[in-house]
């Protein structure tokens, strides 16, 4: 039985000559693979661009390693990320993070609605895109499970492998000049990226901080957009 559901685009792989493998990110159903057929038709294939918000009409079973995608359309289009080489080079790099980091057949609408409500956020506002990710990738580790505590007077250092502020400096804790800007990022909501003031190596060198907590608390593997991601800033 057919089943409609809103997905968000995380991966697309070149699977044939007219079908390609989409995992995507439902609300119904978690995350899954779905094989699609591919149409000729001009513009067809910008459906399946990274986060890209989709109805989908899906015959689910959870025993398949593969589903199949009946019908489609946008649920949110986008108005800006698509047309904007910085916003569609975060939205490329944030898709792989959530490729290896969300696991499959897992549905949670509350996840979900924060993602969605995260990127049409980031669609709509035209200023200062550059902060985005920083703020979305700390505001995800809620749903992970490794959200860090927060600064207090007697424990003002981070240490990503303690997932917490410590009293004092350690091995990993995080620089002192980045410190402030770290805490600054935890007491900052998502929507209030574009009034963030930070400059190019400030922002380069706080996500490299972001990026190891990640890579030390979940055994993320290396990310393949990163370097894109560094030469689109720079």
């Amino acid at each position: 039985m057919s089943t409609s559901t809103e997905g968000i685009v995380l991966r697309t792989i070149r699977y044939s000559e007219n079908q390609l493998i989409v995992h995507l990110l439902t609300k119904e159903f978690g995350r899954f693979p779905a094989i699609v057929r591919r149409n000729r038709k001009k513009g067809s294939s910008n459906y399946f661009q990274p986060l890209f918000h989709l109805n989908v009409e899906v015959n689910f079973f959870s025993q398949r390693n593969m589903q199949r995608i009946q019908q489609l359309r946008f649920a949110h289009p986008y108005t800006d990320i698509p047309f904007s080489v910085q916003k569609s080079t975060i939205a490329q790099f944030l898709a792989e993070i959530l490729s290896k980091v969300v696991p499959e057949q897992q549905p949670d609408k509350e996840f979900f609605s924060f993602l969605s409500n995260a990127f049409q956020l980031f669609d709509a506002e035209k200023k200062n895109p550059q902060n985005f990710h920083l703020l979305f990738l700390l505001h995800l580790t809620r749903f992970l499970g490794i959200y860090p505590s927060k600064k207090t007077e007697n424990q003002a250092w981070f240490s990503p492998s303690e997932g917490a502020f410590v009293p004092q400096i350690m091995h990993d804790t995080i620089p002192e000049e980045l410190n402030t800007g770290f805490n600054q990022l935890l007491h900052t909501p998502l929507s209030g990226f574009h009034e963030l003031q930070l400059d190019r190596m400030t922002n380069q060198a706080l996500l490299n901080q972001i990026l190891e907590y990640y890579y030390i608390q979940l055994n993320m593997s290396k990310l393949k957009t990163f370097e894109i991601l560094r030469q689109v800033f720079n």
